[in-house]
């Protein structure tokens, strides 16, 4: 008979053992008590057995617990200044390069277009007409005062010289779209300093009017924008804590939600959160397009939040924590829940702050409920 029996290891066989003494002290504990149909009202636990049971007590609530999301640097709504072709343009010179830095006025390319030749020339055409209808008009004048003019040849004089320097005006306007450069030359130059953030000009293209050619954008006005499940968007709101974990950074950095968006994408289910750095301070190195892990607080006012593996459901619409009422007692009570996000749900009635609840082995007091998922 001792041939049949397998030869294990003895670590093997203490194990096995060891498993087997607890099931039993588990079912030794609870076997004294009738299978309920209805949740018990109290569960003595032999205190062998509570080795399976873990109890934690009910935190009073907080300003909101962290969850965390993938992100991107970006600049913030409002804060890049577009640099567009102001008429149709071919581009004959790029002076700069995506990602560098410029100066207020720094030249960014050079474009040739029939249409400025021809708004320049329109501009010294309103100038001639608009210095012969002034000598015209001084010319009534000088005949009204010597009693040879008419009031009548006067007032046209009056009217073609208002005509021309409101003619001059609005050609001076269109031209000063094109920058100090003559002819049919335009160099398109940087509004500030700061970064080229976009660069679609396309050398020898022909750009349309009004065309985008170059963004430029102040490292300042870098913000963060996290990608977040529908399903956490409740607990956010504009001015949620925040936290920033970037690869350039020994330490993450405090940030806060500016805007949640209004629209969840159809396909990943997640919605755009835009955040600021706090105090509006970004740390040197960073830029456009750098990915980030985002840490922000959920809001939850006043709820009290417990483990999802805390809550048993009994029957079709009653679910219940156990509370621990002594050393190795423990009560079901009813509780309300609100929305579960990330292994939690808030507790809307039911508990007290303080309270000690079954957080894990719940199952084993009641094996007629079934576990919250």
């Amino acid at each position: 008979m001792r041939d049949l029996i397998p030869s294990l290891p003895l670590s093997t066989l203490t194990a096995r053992l060891q498993r087997h003494r607890t099931a039993a002290l588990l079912a030794g504990a609870l076997c004294a008590f009738p299978a309920w149909s209805e949740t018990p009202p109290a569960v003595q636990v032999a205190p062998a057995a509570l080795r399976a049971v873990q109890v934690a007590t009910v935190q009073a609530p907080q300003a909101g617990q962290l969850f965390w999301a993938p992100a991107h640097l970006e600049y913030l709504p409002g804060q890049l200044d577009s640099v567009v072709a102001p008429v149709q343009a071919r581009v004959t010179a790029i002076h700069v390069q995506p990602g560098q830095t410029v100066k207020a006025g720094a030249p960014l390319a050079t474009l040739v277009s029939a249409d400025a030749l021809r708004m320049r020339h329109e501009v010294r055409a309103a100038q001639l007409a608009s210095e012969t209808a002034r000598t015209e008009l001084q010319r009534q004048q000088n005949l009204v005062e010597r009693g040879v003019g008419t009031d009548m040849e006067l007032r046209s004089a009056q009217a073609r010289s208002k005509e021309a320097a409101q003619e001059l005006e609005r050609a001076r306007g269109t031209a000063a779209l094109l920058g100090q450069d003559g002819g049919d030359r335009i160099v398109l130059r940087a509004p500030h300093a700061g970064v080229v953030a976009q660069h679609q000009a396309t050398m020898g293209a022909l750009a349309e009017a009004g065309a985008v050619l170059f963004a430029i954008g102040n490292p300042q006005s870098l913000g963060i924008v996290a990608d977040v499940f529908e399903a956490e968007l409740a607990g956010l709101k504009a001015g949620s804590a925040a936290q920033v974990e970037l690869q350039t950074q020994a330490a993450a950095v405090p940030a806060k939600v500016l805007q949640v968006g209004a629209v969840v994408n159809a396909e990943s289910r997640r919605a755009a959160v835009q955040l600021a750095f706090a105090d509006k301070t970004v740390p040197a190195g960073l830029r456009a397009g750098m990915q980030a892990r985002v840490g922000i607080a959920m809001e939850r006012g006043d709820q009290m939040m417990v483990p999802l593996a805390a809550v048993l459901i009994k029957g079709e619409n009653r679910t219940v924590v156990f509370v621990q009422t002594g050393e190795h007692a423990f009560a079901a009570r009813d509780i309300q829940l609100g929305q579960p996000v990330r292994g939690w749900v808030p507790v809307i009635s039911g508990l007290k702050p303080g309270e000690r609840i079954v957080v894990r082995g719940a199952l084993l007091l009641d094996g007629a409920a079934s576990q919250m998922l």
